[in-house]
């Protein structure tokens, strides 16, 4: 009752919605992953550029739970490595047959 009349007369929004936000948001372990896996995905963008999907998967982290999050950084890691390891002519090939 006391914290309902104080909510009103200073015009801050419910606790119970206070609190609903705040479960929305990530925990230390949840940012960490996302921003390993975006620091990861950014550098795979920038050595294939013919990997422009990499914005669309960043868009759907969020809502992936972290277990997928730390699968999906280690594949993307995986990438990172063979596109590096892999000679030109072969990331040109695989980059012309995206075209096709």
């Amino acid at each position: 009752m006391v914290l309902d009349r104080l909510e009103k007369t200073l015009g801050l929004p419910p606790l119970s919605e206070i609190t609903r936000t705040l479960e929305k948001v990530p925990d230390e372990k949840r940012l960490k992953a996302i921003k390993s896996l975006l620091l990861v995905a950014e550098r795979v963008s920038k050595s294939a550029p013919e990997l422009d999907k990499v914005v669309q998967l960043v868009q759907e982290i969020n809502s992936m739970p972290l277990d997928k999050l730390v699968q999906l950084e280690k594949v993307l890691k995986r990438v990172e490595k063979v596109m590096k390891l892999a000679p030109k002519e072969v990331i040109d090939f695989l980059s012309s047959l995206k075209g096709e």
